[in-house]
Formats: C-alpha cells, structure tokens, sequence
C-alpha cells in the first residue's frame, strides 16, 4: 500500500497537478491519427497474412513441398512459392528445423506496423 507520509509526492509534480486544475497528466493530449493510419496499413497486411495462413492450412501438399524446401535451405523456392499465392507485401522468412517465421511489413512509404507469424512444424 502507498502512505503519503513515508513516500510524499515529488514537489513538482504537486506544482504542475496545481497548475494544470487538479489533473496530473505526464503525457501530451492524444492524436489517433498515427494509430488509425497505422490500423489501417495493417488491414492491408492482414489480408495477405490470411491469404498463406489459408494456402498452408487447406494444402497439404503445399505445405510439404515449402517444408522439404525450408529444411533444404532452398530460400529462393520458398519465396517463390509464398510470391505465387498472390499477396501485395512478401513478408521476410525465416526458418529453422522446428518452425518457419513469415515478418509481414508494409511497402517502404507506409512503414507504421508489421505483423509477424510463427508457425511451428515440429514439436521440441
């Protein structure tokens, strides 16, 4: 529990709570613009987040050919086969032997959010 009389308040942080009519607040007033433009660049991402998160849950054979590729370190066939389900943004891949990590960003002028999956393909 927090006693006044052991930790008091910081005097300036009295004088400007004083000054602004009783409200302390530390940060600047709020701006959603940032955050809707950014909420918004990511519906784009999203869309191409669901186009492979579809392609690899309802094909089998898709998945094992980008998994035989990924463990046989063919970077250039996995790309390539991620590039030809259709999407706008082609997210940075990263594989190791448990698992494939897809890092979705925007194009360069839109750089506000990125979204990022991992998906396992073995158990540890």
């Amino acid at each position: 529990m927090y006693d006044p009389i052991l930790f008091p308040p910081h005097a300036g942080a009295m004088d400007m709570n004083r000054e602004r009519g009783g409200t302390f607040r530390p940060y600047s007033a709020t701006n959603p613009d940032q955050l809707v433009k950014s909420a918004k660049t990511s519906q784009s991402l999203m869309l191409d987040v669901k186009k492979v998160m579809d392609t690899l849950a309802t094909s089998k054979p898709f998945s094992n050919r980008l998994m035989t590729a990924a463990q046989a370190s063919k970077m250039s066939v996995v790309i390539d086969m991620i590039r030809k389900i259709g999407i706008k943004n082609e997210p940075d891949i990263t594989y190791n032997p448990d698992g494939i990590r897809f890092d979705f960003y925007p194009k360069a002028e839109e750089e506000n959010c990125h979204i990022i999956v991992s998906l396992k393909w073995r158990d540890v």
